[in-house]
C-alpha cells in the first residue's frame, strides 16, 4: 500500500482544531462554533465530547456565549450579528481564506467586477461573496462564463476557493480570458500551498496504483 505524502490536515485545519480546543480549556464548556470547524467527522465529534456544541447559524448561540468561527471564515454580516448578540467571538478563519476576502475588499474598492472561482453554497464562497456582494460574481466552472455580465470588460479580476482543483481552475480562467482578455489575475495563488501539495503527490501516486482511496469526509 502506498501513502501519498503530503496527507492529512494542512496547518489551517490544525490551527482551528488547537482554537476550539484552547478555548474549552481557557472559558470551559460549551463553547459554541459556527459550522463544522473542519469537513472532518472525527474531528468535529472529538470536539463535541469536550464541550463543543456545533450550530449552523449565529442566532443558535445563546446571548453572552462564547462563538468560534471555522476555519473557512464568514461574511462581515455575521461578525455584526454576533455584535448584536453580545457574544465573544474567536475568528480560527484560515490566514489563506482571509487573504481572499482582503482581495475581494480592495479590488471592489477599486472598481472592479469579481469573479470569484468556486462552488455554489460553499462556507468559504459565502463569507468571501459577503465581503462585497456588489461587485463579486460566482464562477462554478467554464460552463458558468458565456453567462456572465460585467460593468466594464477592462476592470475584471478573477479570485477563487482556496481549496480547489489547480487543474479545472485553471481551465476555468482560461475561459474567462478567452471572454475577457483583459482579466486580472490575483496578486498571488488563492489555491493554497496545501491543497495544491496534495494535488501534485495524487498525481505523482496515480501513476503507481491500480486504485486509490480517499479517506475523507464526502462534504469536504
Amino acid at each position: 500500500m502506498l501513502l501519498a505524502a503530503p496527507r492529512g490536515y494542512c496547518a489551517g485545519v490544525d490551527r482551528a482544531v488547537d482554537t476550539v480546543e484552547k478555548a474549552l480549556t481557557l472559558y470551559g464548556p460549551p463553547v459554541y462554533v459556527r459550522k463544522q470547524i473542519v469537513h472532518n467527522k472525527h474531528v468535529v465529534a472529538t470536539l463535541e465530547r469536550r464541550g463543543a456544541v456545533f450550530v449552523d447559524e449565529t442566532h443558535e448561540v445563546p446571548e453572552g456565549a462564547t462563538v468560534v468561527f471555522s476555519a473557512h471564515g464568514v461574511a462581515p454580516v455575521v461578525h455584526e450579528e454576533a455584535r448584536q448578540r453580545s457574544l465573544r467571538t474567536i475568528d480560527a478563519t484560515c490566514p489563506l481564506v482571509t487573504k481572499v476576502h482582503r482581495e475581494a475588499v480592495r479590488f471592489a474598492q477599486a472598481g472592479y467586477d469579481i469573479l470569484l472561482i468556486g462552488h455554489e453554497g460553499h462556507e468559504e464562497v459565502i463569507g468571501t461573496s459577503g465581503e462585497a456582494p456588489g461587485h463579486i460574481t460566482l464562477v462554478d466552472g467554464p460552463h458558468d462564463v458565456d453567462s456572465i455580465e460585467v460593468r466594464d470588460p477592462g476592470k475584471v479580476v478573477w479570485l477563487s476557493q482556496t481549496t480547489l482543483s489547480v487543474d479545472e481552475t485553471m481551465a476555468t480562467v482560461a475561459r474567462l480570458k478567452e471572454r475577457f482578455p483583459g482579466l486580472l489575475d490575483p496578486p498571488s495563488d488563492d489555491i493554497c500551498y496545501a491543497t495544491q501539495n496534495r494535488q501534485g503527490a495524487v498525481k505523482h501516486m496515480a501513476a503507481q496504483c491500480d486504485l486509490m482511496i480517499v479517506v475523507g469526509s464526502r462534504i469536504s
